[in-house]
């Protein structure tokens, strides 16, 4: 339980996220850099060009969203974990109540057929 609400505090201070990847596009003639964000959405892929004074903001960015997608991994992780172990505590609990009641069941049988 600790863990989950370190989690969805990290979350809650998740910053400045975009989606994809920033990558190099060509070297300029001029010895600098262009460079374009290229992401999936819907099943397609997206490419937009990003200035080189906004690609430092859009690296830190894309990082961010990166720790975000793992911190939602390791969520839903450690749920789907504790749903597995309640599912077989539960199993295992109705697995003895029927055990019992067959066996409350057969001793009942059993005492009439003394009676008799």
């Amino acid at each position: 339980m600790k863990s989950q609400v370190r989690l969805l505090k990290a979350v809650e201070r998740a910053e400045r996220m975009a989606r994809g990847r920033l990558c190099v596009l060509s070297r300029a003639k001029g010895g600098g850099e262009f460079y374009h964000l290229q992401y999936r959405k819907d099943t397609k892929l997206h490419q937009r060009y990003v200035s080189r004074d906004k690609a430092p903001a859009y690296k830190r960015a894309t990082e961010a969203y990166r720790r975000f997608m793992a911190l939602v991994d390791a969520f839903v992780d450690e749920m789907s974990a504790k749903c597995a172990a309640e599912i077989e505590k539960e199993a295992k609990d109705a697995r003895g109540r029927a055990k019992a009641a067959r066996h409350t069941a057969s001793a009942r049988i059993q005492g009439k057929a003394i009676e008799a």
